[in-house]
């Protein structure tokens, strides 16, 4: 039985989420599908190995972007939005935000170091992480271009404007941490569900406070730049096997190696005080997190029952956990 102070349809709710959850598994078959055809396109032009760089990011994130994202657009077009309040952000408290993103990043991605070496523990196996092929390519600019630029617009899109619009109706709360979680599923690999949630849960707050797309997809940017470009640009610098052909006492070589290896550990120092200030700065504003009511809103008891246990979200977290555990494969 429906509590008395929800005063809304649950068959319409459950029925709008569900066409949500269809219009994302439809964007993860489609991209599977055409990533899979333009494999085997690639293989059989490239037998011997050898594609081109440029081939690949074409094949992996053009059906993605330019074909299954628009069509799931459409699927979630069905259910309506939600106009959000505009607000501006200062630049004090986007930079506050920005500090929180990198120590949200950071946690996230010690969390899902550690699942991993447990999961690795007991199946012996270690998971694949499909974005380091391309965090590690050598064409800065494919870097820049993808993951810097395009990504975070058609992501930020997707997952906040879109979903939290469309959700948030049923509950402020309810869409950040859907969206969010959503988010994190939609990588399709443990490497990245954690840090990828954390950050949803920081951009999904952010875009409902201000209504605007352009902070969480300059914070997106900026995370993706560190990520994909800055980080793996350094530890191309560092050969780790150097490590063992350095002779600590031929001085010149020892010297030309700690230069080598000096950008890295600055940069790893800058993050870690970076994450540190973060948290200080996350939990000094906690307080001032808040989630307003929403004329629709889902009771306690009804949340997940409505917005994940159904048709469309159930085959969306079934598409992703499979991809997930192909990465073990």
């Amino acid at each position: 039985m429906e509590p008395r102070d929800f005063t809304g349809d649950i068959k319409e709710a459950r029925r709008r989420f569900s066409t949500l959850g269809l219009g994302l598994f439809a964007i993860i078959v489609i991209a599977s599908l055409l990533q899979i055809a333009a494999a085997a396109l690639t293989d059989r032009l490239y037998p011997e190995g050898g594609t081109p760089s440029w081939l690949l990011w074409l094949c992996t994130f053009a059906p993605m972007y330019l074909i299954a994202i628009p069509a799931g657009l459409l699927i979630m077009g069905r259910v309506p939005s939600s106009p959000r309040e505009r607000h501006s952000m200062s630049p004090g408290n986007f930079a506050v935000v920005a500090v929180i993103s990198v120590f949200s990043m950071y946690a996230g991605n010690i969390i899902g170091n550690v699942v991993l070496m447990l999961i690795s523990s007991i199946t012996g196996s270690t998971p694949a992480n499909p974005l380091l092929t391309y965090a590690m390519d050598d064409s800065a600019f494919l870097r820049l271009l993808v993951m810097v630029m395009i990504a975070p617009m058609i992501e930020e899109f997707v997952f906040r404007k879109t979903l939290i619009d469309k959700m948030s109706v049923y509950g402020e709360k309810l869409a950040v941490v859907a969206s969010a979680l959503i988010f994190g599923l939609f990588h399709g690999n443990l490497s990245q569900f954690f840090y990828a949630a954390a950050l949803g849960l920081v951009f999904g707050y952010i875009y409902l406070k201000t209504g605007k797309l352009r902070y969480t997809v300059s914070l997106h940017m900026g995370i993706n730049f560190l990520g994909g470009v800055v980080a793996p640009a350094l530890l191309r610098r560092v050969y780790l096997d150097a490590i063992g052909d350095t002779d600590i006492l031929d001085l010149a070589a020892l010297k030309e190696f700690l230069l080598t290896l000096a950008p890295l550990a600055v940069y790893s120092l800058a993050m870690v005080v970076l994450s540190i200030t973060g948290l200080v700065f996350l939990c000094a504003n906690a307080k001032k997190i808040t989630f307003h009511p929403t004329p629709l809103e889902l009771t306690r008891g009804l949340k997940i029952k409505t917005a994940l246990l159904n048709p469309g979200m159930l085959l969306f977290t079934l598409s992703t956990l499979t991809l997930v555990a192909l990465t073990f494969i």
